[in-house]
């Protein structure tokens, strides 16, 4: 007991902690339960998430031990959930509509939507005899026994076939015929005649009955004029299932009715023979089955029965199986066989009555004959036959017609046929341009050269002529110059057979040859090229680079056409037996070409003959000397390696050696150990390309000390051990030295050396190595992959971890002695406890549990994947991979898990599993997933750049076997989307979804095509333009320049016409602005206002109405015054002359006495005037700056305008 409750209180926080990483990895999703009241396969029933345009979001199967299912969501729309169960399964409800919204929805309030099962089906199906389809309109009848009322009525499908669904016992079936031809199914319960259903055959012959319940049933089919039944009568029995009757109904045949005429009139006694390449003779009934007197079979085939055309000259066929026919007319009357067209008829019976649309005519009487390839031989097919050079007919093969008391041509034999061919000369050699455009083919009969035919060929090298059946030899005639330049025809000669047919297929082609040779070097022959070039002739050269295969490399020229050539060895640097090889094609491919190295080609310059003596550093035999020229020169060594070199001259030359460059350099390092170990390696990493070097094992040089001899026993070496190692480095190269073994730590963990080249490098790294600490335990029971931590105390090393073996067991080392470690395990599922004194042993409890793991095809982990796991009692469990892929069901009873894995464009291998869970035990799940569809990426946002955030945007698929697709997605923050699920092979058009987008005017582009093959689709940015809010107004007046000065534009709301909004005064350009409006469907008036006089001008001010329902608006008016007549204004003006005139006259009579007065006033106003501007300087002065007096004059009027006191 108190075992227990340790226990438990150990493993408590642990629970708490794996609860808590459930809850916390919630799905956003929707799910819920199919339920039945009888047994039924839970596994069989399908739940499909369908967009309101009908397209599939996502589909699930249900579990089969508890009917669970989940849909994960990923996006917040309208969708309708559909249940789908297997055929004839029916569910209430069948569907259900969903707003996901993300709050008030079913599945955002994590509230099951269950489907209720009500019923099983039967299937069955009327076929025609020997198809598996049948007739479509026969109605089926089903009654409950003891009642006459109708429950159902179906249809059979083309093919025949019925189903019922299974829910209502005691049932009757029963089938009958309507007028059409269609077939009534009526089933019956075994032993009663009541009606239950009546259903009607469908397109493809099947029917359903739905709602019957578990029993013995009987169907019956009624007969009709229009078919004949071989099988007429069904049983059945519903149990627990689906049941299916199959093809037991079966119809034999159906009636084929024509008709004969003759102008007009109907024609009796016509026999009509049927025929078929498909239907056997035993299978069609009710005609008679001889042949009529005198009737000749059309290409001697069986007929299969005939009958004549009554009184009214119709005729029929009563029971024809589906099938293709043709039916012959024949006629013959007392000394003559009169023509009946069409000659013959072909028709085709599926599943339903014929009617014969065509009359059968009878016409005039028939002259024939034949063509044949020989005496006593086959007929000529397709041969024309002409009449007095007019085309009458075309043969066919074998055919002899004759008619009785009616002449017969006599035969026409073929006597010569078609010999056709083709020359191809696909380019001729460079020296035979001036060529004919024809050749000349010879023909003879074998053994008969002296009869030797020439034809010539076309300009494309086709020939054709005719000759007599026999053996030929053909040839093509070539010029001595055409083949002294290289061309030659294959094959040179060619013997044919003519039979009594055409021979059509006589080729000759132009010879090109395959050459090939070999390299062989004395190592590897690394990269050399051969040249293949024309002697005489420039149009061919050709370059193959030579294939390595160890000391010898091969390489071919194709296409090379005959005559002679030279192979020449692209490579300088070695000494070649031969370096150039010449060669001659001929007449067949040519081989065994062969350059062979014999040594190594070794520059030198000299300024005075000497003689050089050469000697190999390792091959003792390999000596020699060579007299060497004042300047370059070119010698060879035979063997690689390396060589001394000695001058022997009269003259002493500077330097007496050869000046050479260095391009590895030697680097050193040692190892400095206090034991012995055998399993000492270096690693030295190229920082250049990455490329790691391990030297080792490494050896010591320390040697065992003098055997004792009075135990004969061998003393072991006694330390320090030192371990040597060199490398060649290349100049300029980094390199990083690090030092392993298993048992030994060491000092420095690695260095970096970098190589000058400049002078010997010598030792460049050293290391010291000690023996470590290894820290052994092991975990009770054993436990295989517990994660081992090792940790440093009061140090900030890094940390060391290793996993358990299979026995429990681990060893982690060698670390630093000296230091103080912490042991850990882990392992998810498990509790590890110490045990007590114990640095490294782990007692270990398992909890019961289910770890899952998910990988792609390649091995890689899946995150992001739903798996949902549900069990008895209703538990359910619905979670997401992490990073790497895994996922752990914790605290799991005894019993068994429906586990199912879901993502979005994968496929998942098994898509579902039942798993057993025993006590303590964790069942590990590996489940693989295959990406079966794909994302389109892309970003919205508006014409600046800014991101429009949720908008819909949608995928509609184009094409056939796509167009149902559809899938949308909505933007986040920053404009991105991703619509998932697009289907590989398939064209989409993505673009905004207008419907819900109601703040979006348009787009940039409006939409855009994507073929989405096996990638994902990238880039797919798209610029929204919102509706606008305001309207802008422009217009223009259509006037003289003259008159625009004088026109102001009123804008009135139509509401208040009285006081203008806004007022626009034109001035010298036609155009004019109106403040932008609120786009609020309210009318607007403009008006235009003229100064002009209406005494002067006559004119029509106009006026212009419009809504603000658009985001911009012009307008063009038209503004055309008229002036008035002279004595219309002469009129208007008469009244005034009288009096001014009066006036005039009166003051030149007082002329004296007014002109004094005058003057005086002048005076006045010129003082006045002159003591104004005075006071004006004077104020302006004392401001302490100038202006524009203009401006000034309308400051202090504005000045005493503010001034004036208020009225009160």
């Amino acid at each position: 007991m108190k075992t227990n409750l340790f226990l438990f209180c150990l493993l408590a926080p642990v629970y708490a902690i794996l609860i808590g990483q459930i809850n916390g990895d919630s799905v956003f999703g929707c799910g819920g339960f199919v339920k039945s009241d009888v047994d039924i396969n839970f596994s069989l029933v399908e739940v499909k998430l369908y967009t309101m345009h009908g397209s599939i979001k996502y589909q699930t199967d249900c579990a089969p031990n508890t009917g669970y299912y989940l849909i994960p969501l990923y996006d917040k729309a309208d969708f309708k959930l559909k249940v789908e169960p297997p055929k004839g399964w029916s569910f209430e409800p069948e569907s259900v509509e969903l707003k996901i919204d993300g709050t008030t929805d079913p599945c955002s309030r994590q509230e099951d939507i269950n489907f209720k099962f009500t019923g099983f089906s039967v299937n069955g199906k009327v076929i025609s005899k020997g198809q598996v389809n049948g007739p479509s309109g026969v109605t089926v009848t089903l009654h409950k026994s003891g009642s006459s009322d109708i429950l159902q009525t179906v249809t059979t499908a083309d093919d025949g076939s019925n189903t019922s669904q299974v829910r209502i016992s005691d049932i009757l079936q029963t089938v009958t015929t309507a007028d059409d031809g269609s077939v009534t199914v009526t089933i019956h319960k075994s032993g009663s005649s009541d009606f239950l259903q009546t259903v009607t055959t469908a397109d493809d012959g099947s029917y359903i009955f739905s709602k019957v319940m578990p029993g013995d049933y009987d169907l019956k089919a009624t007969a009709s004029p229009k078919y004949k039944f071989i099988q007429q009568q069904a049983k059945a029995t519903v149990t627990s299932d689906n049941a299916d009757v199959g093809n037991s109904i079966v119809i034999a045949g159906y009636q084929v009715v024509g008709s004969v005429q003759s102008e007009g009139e109907p024609i009796k006694g016509v026999n009509f023979v049927l025929f078929s390449k498909v239907v056997n003779k035993q299978d069609v009934v009710d005609c008679e089955k001889t042949v009529p007197k005198g009737f000749v079979s059309p290409d001697k085939q069986e007929s299969l029965c005939y009958v004549t055309s009554k009184d009214d000259g119709t005729f029929t066929f009563p029971s024809l199986p589906v099938g293709e026919y043709s039916i012959v007319p024949f006629f013959k009357g007392e000394h003559i066989r009169f023509d009946v067209v069409p000659a013959s008829m072909e028709f085709r019976v599926l599943h339903n009555a014929v009617k014969l649309q065509q009359t059968f005519q009878v016409s005039g009487f028939s002259v024939s004959g034949r063509v044949i390839n020989s005496q006593k031989g086959s007929g000529v097919g397709n041969a024309a036959v002409y009449v007095n050079g007019k085309k009458q007919t075309t043969t066919k093969p074998d055919v002899l017609k004759i008619s009785p008391n009616t002449p017969h041509l006599p035969d026409i034999i073929a006597i010569k046929f078609s010999l056709c061919g083709q020359i191809v000369i696909d380019k001729l050699p460079e020296g035979l341009r001036q060529v004919p455009p024809q050749r000349r083919v010879i023909y003879f009969p074998e053994g008969k050269s002296s009869d030797a035919v020439s034809i010539a060929t076309d300009k494309d090298g086709k020939f054709c002529t005719h000759a007599a059946s026999g053996k030929y030899v053909i040839k093509v005639h070539l010029t001595e110059e055409e083949m002294g330049g290289g061309l030659q025809i294959i094959p040179s000669e060619k013997s044919i057979t003519i039979p009594n047919a055409p021979v059509l297929d006589v080729m000759f082609t132009q010879f090109r040859a395959k050459v090939t040779g070999a390299v062989a070097c004395l190592e590897k022959c690394g990269s050399m090229e051969v040249s293949l070039e024309a002697v005489g002739r420039d149009d061919f050269k050709q370059t193959s680079e030579v294939k390595e295969s160890g000391k010898e490399g091969i390489f071919y020229f194709e296409n090379v056409m005959p005559g002679k050539y030279k192979a020449i060895l692209m490579h300088d640097t070695w000494c070649w037996k031969e370096k150039t090889i010449d060669i001659e094609v001929t007449d067949k491919d040519l081989t065994g070409i062969k350059f062979i190295q014999t040594g190594y080609i070794l520059k030198c310059s000299i300024s005075h003959e000497i003689k050089l003596h050469f000697a190999h550093e390792k091959k003792v035999g390999t000596v020699g000397s060579f007299n060497l020229n004042k300047g370059k020169n070119r010698f060879c060594l035979a063997q690689p390696g390396v060589y001394k070199l000695t001058p022997d001259s009269c003259h002493k030359s500077s330097p007496e050696l050869l000046t050479l460059t260095a391009v590895k350099h030697l680097i050193e390092g040692s190892v400095t150990t206090e034991e012995a170990v055998q399993d000492l390696t270096v690693t030295l990493l190229s920082m250049v390309d990455k490329t790691p070097v391990v030297l080792g094992p490494l050896t010591t040089d320390n040697k065992s000390p003098p055997a004792d001899t009075k135990d004969n026993k061998a003393p072991q070496p006694t330390g320090p051990f030192v371990y040597k190692f060199s490398h060649w480095a290349r100049t300029g190269e980094k390199l990083e030295v690090s030092v392993s073994s298993k048992e030994l730590l060491f000092s420095p963990a690695k260095t970096e050396v970098a190589v000058l080249g400049d002078t010997c490098a010598g030792e460049v790294a050293k290391f010291i190595g000690k023996r470590g600490v290894f820290i052994i335990g092991h975990i009770k029971p054993a436990i295989e992959g517990v994660n081992i931590t090792v940790t440093t105390k009061g140090a900030q090393a890094p940390s060391v971890s290793i996993n358990s073996a299979a026995n429990g067991g681990f060893k982690i080392g060698p670390l630093h002695k000296g230091n103080e470690y912490e042991v850990s395990a882990e392992k998810h599922g498990y509790v590890f406890v110490k045990q007590d004194g114990e640095m490294a042993v782990f007692s270990a409890y398992k909890l019961g549990e289910i770890s899952v793991k998910v990988i792609d095809k390649e091995g890689t982990a899946l995150p992001g994947v739903v798996l949902s796991l549900s069990g008895d009692k209703q538990y359910r469990s619905n979670n997401v991979t992490q990073d790497n892929g895994t996922i752990v069901f914790p605290e799991l009873g005894p019993g068994k898990y429906f586990l199912r894995s879901m993502m979005k464009e994968y496929q998942f291998e098994p898509a579902s599993q039942l798993i057993e869970v025993l006590e303590g035990t964790t069942m590990n799940i590996t489940i693989s997933g295959k990406r079966v569809a794909f994302s389109c990426y892309g970003q919205v946002t508006s014409l600046n750049g800014e991101a429009e955030q949720g908008i819909i945007v949608e995928a509609m698929g184009e094409g056939e076997g796509c167009s149902l697709f559809q899938e949308e997605s909505k933007t986040d923050e920053e404009g991105l989307y991703r619509i998932r699920g697009l289907q590989p092979k398939c064209t989409y058009v993505v673009r905004l979804k207008t419907e819900v987008n109601k703040h979006i005017e348009r787009s940039a582009p409006k939409s855009r095509n994507i073929m989405i093959e096996n990638s994902d689709f990238t880039g797919v940015n798209i610029i929204a333009f919102r509706k606008m809010n305001q309207m802008d107004i422009s217009g223009n007046i259509v006037c003289h320049d003259d008159y625009l000065s004088t026109l102001k534009i009123h804008l009135y709301k139509d509401d208040n016409v009285d006081s203008p909004i806004h007022t626009v005064n034109m001035g010298v350009t036609s155009f004019f602005f109106l403040p932008s409006l609120p786009i609020n469907n309210e009318k607007y008036l403009i008006r235009i206002e003229s100064s002009l006089s209406r005494s002067s001008y006559d004119y029509t001010l106009p006026e212009t109405e419009f809504l603000a329902n658009q985001s911009y608006k012009h307008f063009t008016v038209d503004f055309t015054p008229q002036r008035k007549s002279l004595e219309q204004e002469l009129n208007q003006g008469s009244f005034l002359i009288l009096p001014l005139t009066l006036l005039l006259a009166y003051a030149i009579y007082n002329y004296q006495t007014l002109l004094p007065f005058m003057l005086r006033s002048v005076n006045q106003l010129q003082t006045m005037l002159t003591v104004n501007q005075a006071d004006l300087v004077h104020t302006s002065h004392s401001g302490g700056g100038g202006g524009d007096t203009s401006l000034y004059s309308e400051q202090a009027g504005a000045a005493k305008k503010k001034a004036k006191p208020r009225k009160t």
